[in-house]
């Protein structure tokens, strides 16, 4: 028998990060090359030894094994010092490709997890990039059989014997969307998607099995972490401005996104669209504007509407 007070304990140790992972969990950061999906790793790795929030989440402290088939060990020192994360001894751990550009996890990378599980107590994994690991076949990503047999129950195999969870790096295809076969968004707990968005500001829009949707947004300071945007000193998106004057000229609209983008002739595209206004809704309700979504089995469909915040207040 157990106290409510002790179950919320137990699901908060439960946690890495409150609101976005759970323990034992399998997670994915995908985003286009060159937009700073290695460096959010590195912070969160930075937030999670040295137990602070990432992104105004707590974190459950832990060390952190960081496996990279792209960076070296003189560009993570590179970073650290732009960054100017400092670890604690026996906290942080760094494993790259051999001579040979080999990293195989039934091979050293097997002992190196085996290590830092057992001695050093380690419970999170970050492997930057996915498809950089040999998994000791000839996987096709693209190939939903194997991604399932060769990777990911290997990644669930890993994860219950050695208490870990891991976020795996990847990258997204040209329509916006996990690149590969449709087995990787299918066996993960959540998937975290970075954008660049016009402004040279940045969405992470979170999808998560055991927490509620989320849109983060984020700008780079000038030691390229990335922050919470203050909403209230920085200037909406080109694209939801045009919408803006939009709906206020309507004064009530029902669309979906595709139908907004092409209405407007708006630079983006209509999944982005729909994301955008999404992590957009609390600002556009302090502008008077409402926006409602209807989900149907094929669509999602929009109703907004303006009501003048100055009439409002009379």
């Amino acid at each position: 028998m157990k106290s409510i007070e002790q179950l919320n304990e137990v699901i908060k140790k439960d946690n890495i990060i409150d609101g976005i992972m759970k323990s034992n969990g399998l997670y994915c950061l995908v985003a286009e090359p060159k937009v700073g999906k290695s460096f959010l790793a590195l912070q969160l790795a930075n937030c999670l030894v040295n137990n602070k929030q990432f992104l105004g989440f707590n974190t459950n402290p832990t060390s952190v094994l960081y496996v990279s088939t792209e960076i070296a060990e003189y560009q993570l020192k590179e970073r650290l010092e732009i960054t100017g994360y400092e670890f604690k001894p026996n906290s942080f751990f760094f494993v790259q490709k051999d001579e040979q550009h080999h990293l195989c996890i039934r091979d050293d990378l097997l002992l190196d997890l085996k290590e830092f599980s057992e001695k050093y107590h380690g419970r999170f994994v970050i492997v930057d990039i996915m498809c950089g690991i040999d998994y000791g076949y000839n996987t096709d990503i693209n190939n939903y059989s194997d991604v399932m047999k060769y990777m990911f129950d290997k990644y669930r195999e890993l994860s219950k014997k050695y208490n870990l969870t891991f976020l795996l790096i990847h990258h997204l295809n040209k329509e916006g969307k996990t690149l590969g076969s449709t087995g990787i968004d299918g066996n993960m707990n959540g998937i975290l998607t970075l954008t660049s968005n016009k402004d040279n500001t940045y969405t992470l829009r979170i999808i998560n099995r055991d927490f509620e949707e989320q849109n983060l947004n984020l700008i780079r300071n000038e030691k390229l972490e990335f922050e919470i945007i203050n909403e209230d000193n920085t200037e909406f998106d080109f694209n939801i401005s045009t919408f803006m004057r939009h709906v206020i000229k309507k004064k009530e609209v029902v669309f979906t996104p595709a139908e907004m983008v092409a209405e407007l002739n708006l630079l983006i595209t209509p999944t982005r669209f729909g994301r955008l206004l999404n992590s957009y809704l609390p600002r556009l309700e302090k502008e008077g504007i409402y926006v409602e979504l209807n989900r149907t089995s094929t669509s999602r469909i929009y109703k907004a509407k303006f009501i003048d915040p100055l009439r409002s207040e009379e």
